[in-house]
């Protein structure tokens, strides 16, 4: 079975599920990476040992989504056609692998189906890719009975839908037991203060792109001003788009760090030991409520709104003012780690996945 992967976020989140199908002993995962974040999507399968991984090289430099789905529908079409596969989340890899094995009528599942925001341009392209690969796939593997719920108001039969908890909260599980404390892990003990609290902040979507990401790093800096016992981490994107905003805005800020990015271990780390995360990842939404980490959502919509409902996370847009309130009205507050059951799920996603699809081939055959 062939396992398609674009981005770190998907790496992340379809590791756990490639080591729970290398348990089963009718299954072998090949691995596809489609040549996005190359370097930081290798570190994330390296953190749980896997090595062996079939590399997708587009040809296309062009960050326009047709060229860059196009290129990836003849890559992804051009490899072995397996018995089955497995794309994830809201990509453009996932959606183009999803079609690409629609095309060639090979059984494909959607690890982390079902998500909505409701606004098919709030997160642009995502939501549109989410919802248009659900309704290629063979079986659609459903993080919470929230995104269970949405697919089956679209009209998706309730066969082929599998309520699983969301293989993120695995990887963080399995990971979070054997992390140093971030102060003390050489990618960042150069970088932070021993005695100043800590904000983590990332940002990257495209729909916070020019002004909106402006306004997010003038609210860093005034927060950062205001309060002298603080220090923030940035881990800066690639993208150069994000890169020139954030560099512009915030190099040679005291007490900013702006770092390149870092491994999956470290930004777990930071996930766990932070006072306050400022984020527009959608991954971080699911990893936070693990360690209880107060959480600012730099978004006007999102698609997990089981962090809001459970009072784990607030959305609070790109407002400079109101990015600024909601911070200082946490920071206020010594750091207390909210004690509440991670909404997402309980670190056994990746086994009923791999189940489900171990059952299908073995069926099949």
């Amino acid at each position: 079975m062939l396992c398609i992967i674009g981005t770190r976020p998907e790496a992340i989140k379809m590791v756990p599920v490639i080591s729970a199908i290398a348990n089963c002993p009718n299954l072998h995962a090949h691995v596809l990476m489609t040549g996005q974040h190359r370097d930081i999507a290798s570190n994330a399968l390296e953190s749980f040992d896997i090595h062996q991984i079939n590399w997708l090289d587009v040809s296309s430099t062009s960050h326009r989504l047709a060229d860059q789905a196009g290129e990836l529908l003849k890559g992804i079409n051009a490899v072995h056609h397996p018995k089955y596969a497995l794309v994830h989340g809201d990509t453009t890899t996932g959606f183009v692998g999803a079609l690409a094995s629609f095309y060639s009528a090979i059984p494909v599942g959607h690890v982390e189906a079902g998500l909505r925001s409701g606004e098919l341009q709030d997160p642009f392209p995502e939501e549109a890719n989410r919802r248009l690969a659900d309704q290629l796939c063979h079986r659609l593997f459903a993080p919470t009975s929230i995104a269970k719920d949405n697919l089956l108001r679209e009209g998706l039969s309730n066969e082929k839908i599998l309520t699983t908890g969301n293989t993120v909260v695995d990887a963080v599980r399995h990971l979070a037991q054997k992390i140093k404390p971030a102060r003390e892990l050489d990618e960042l003990k150069g970088v932070l203060g021993q005695q100043k609290r800590l904000v983590l902040v990332t940002t990257h979507r495209r729909e916070n792109w020019g002004d909106p990401m402006r306004h997010i790093c003038q609210a860093i800096k005034r927060i950062t001003e205001a309060l002298e016992d603080l220090q923030v981490i940035l881990p800066v994107h690639p993208n150069p788009v994000v890169k020139d905003m954030i560099e512009s805005e915030l190099k040679n800020t005291p007490r900013i760090h702006l770092v390149t990015p870092l491994s999956y271990e470290a930004l777990i780390a930071l996930e766990r030991d932070a006072d306050l995360i400022l984020t527009d990842s959608g991954g971080i939404q699911e990893e936070a409520p693990e360690f209880g980490t107060p959480l600012l959502i730099l978004r006007k919509t999102t698609e997990r709104p089981e962090a809001l409902t459970s009072g784990l996370a607030k959305l609070v847009g790109t407002c400079e003012q109101t990015i600024i309130d909601e911070a200082a009205h946490i920071l206020k507050c010594k750091h207390t780690q909210i004690d509440r059951q991670n909404p997402f799920g309980d670190g056994h996603a990746s086994q009923r996945i791999a189940a489900a699809v171990e059952s299908h081939i073995n069926s099949a055959d």
